[in-house]
């Protein structure tokens, strides 16, 4: 009877244990005091993994079972620690509607991810880039003149007389001497003083190493500044009247396709489509061929071509009806292509002689156009009227 009830008061005892374990939490109790676990009676329980969902083991704590309760453990124990941040974070709400702008505002979309076949550098995606660092030729002016005093330092020599206020100067003797303020006209055409400037300046820091070498000893003079300024101003001009003929020659060879489908419609088939580019350029060719000798002596030959092209097209545009009719209506696609021969070396050809002329050591002076500008027998017409036929399209 003493050990029936012996054995009765040692189960209730282990019941008793095993009720306060549920209740108390096995993280802190394992945090801060280290219990693995109770012996009772020569029967080890493990306390780790009682209470939120644990299994029990017996036995001792080096064993197998052992192990995979502490690894059974861990992933709980990570599992509740994921949650409950997600609780955490969840109560926390999205930051404010200004943090948000801000961060918006920083995120700049690149022109290298719409680009198919790209060969740039990737790394650039993502990069900020400033608009206003294009207008911003006043900055150039102070990297010129602190790239001065970093060789006056480096080679010990007496501060010269670059300056800032003499810089100014030259640069805007040079704007006008080179005669670049005509772009400044040329609305819509984003030629501005600003950016003018900033490509003057630009082409001005490629080039200042060379004023630094030889024996001067870094020491160079405003002088050799000044005319460094002005050959950049002029190399500006060149380029930029180039482009612009370039960029009046392509509108006028469009206008030509143009004025093509609004004088025949449906009638113009899908050879004609393909060759008329061609045709015209042959044409045009031809045409300039007269002038060929004096444009390569030109200092702004390049661009004069491209005037000469764009008067040429501006010419077949408006003899369009002629070249393409026929006596049994549409004319053929071989027919089209000797009369737009015939037009350029004749009527086109004059239209050249009227602009360009001959003298004696070369072409008639001329001086930039806008885009806007369409040529006629007479001469270049900048009438809104007349381009109103081509606004659509360009």
């Amino acid at each position: 009877m003493r050990t029936h009830s012996y054995c009765w008061t040692t189960i209730c005892c282990a019941a008793a244990l095993l009720a306060l374990g549920s209740f108390v939490g096995p993280e802190p109790a394992h945090a801060q005091f280290g219990i693995g676990g109770i012996n009772l009676g020569g029967i080890r329980l493990n306390l780790n993994g009682l209470g939120g969902g644990g299994s029990r083991h017996s036995g001792s704590s080096h064993n197998k079972g052992g192990d995979d309760s502490n690894s059974g453990n861990s992933s709980s124990n990570s599992s509740s620690n994921n949650s409950r941040n997600d609780r955490v974070l969840a109560s926390i709400g999205a930051p404010p509607s200004s943090v948000q702008t801000s961060v918006l505002k920083s995120v700049v979309s690149s022109g290298l991810l719409g680009v198919v076949g790209s060969t740039q550098d990737l790394t650039k995606v993502g990069q900020t880039f400033s608009k206003d660092d294009d207008r911003d030729w006043t900055g150039r002016i102070q990297r010129i003149v602190d790239r001065f005093k970093r060789e006056q330092d480096k080679r010990i020599t007496t501060p010269g007389d670059v300056t800032e206020h003499a810089i100014e100067q030259s640069l805007e003797a040079a704007f006008k001497k080179a005669k670049l303020d005509t772009f400044e006209s040329f609305l819509g055409e984003n030629w501005s003083a600003e950016r003018l400037r900033v490509r003057i300046l630009d082409r001005v820091a490629a080039d200042l190493p060379h004023l630094f070498d030889g024996n001067n000893r870094g020491n160079a003079p405003m002088q050799d500044l000044d005319n460094l300024i002005q050959r950049a101003a002029e190399s500006i001009y060149r380029r930029i009247f180039e482009v612009s003929e370039l960029l009046a020659a392509n509108r006028s060879s469009t206008l030509f396709g143009q004025r093509l489908y609004q004088t025949h419609g449906g009638l113009v088939d899908d050879q004609l489509r393909e060759l008329a580019d061609g045709m015209i350029i042959k044409a045009s060719n031809a045409a300039i061929g007269k002038f060929e000798g004096a444009m390569r002596r030109d200092d702004n030959g390049f661009a004069l071509r491209y005037r000469a092209q764009r008067i040429v097209f501006d010419c077949l545009s408006e003899n369009v009806e002629r070249i393409t009719s026929s006596d049994s209506g549409i004319a053929t696609v071989g027919e089209i292509k000797q009369k737009i021969e015939a037009t350029a070396t004749t009527e086109c050809a004059s239209w050249l002689e009227n602009q360009f002329g001959t003298q004696a050591r070369g072409l008639n002076p001329q001086v930039p156009m806008p885009l806007r500008v369409i040529w006629s027998a007479s001469g270049p017409k900048d009438d809104p009227s007349m381009y109103s036929r081509a606004r659509g399209t360009f």
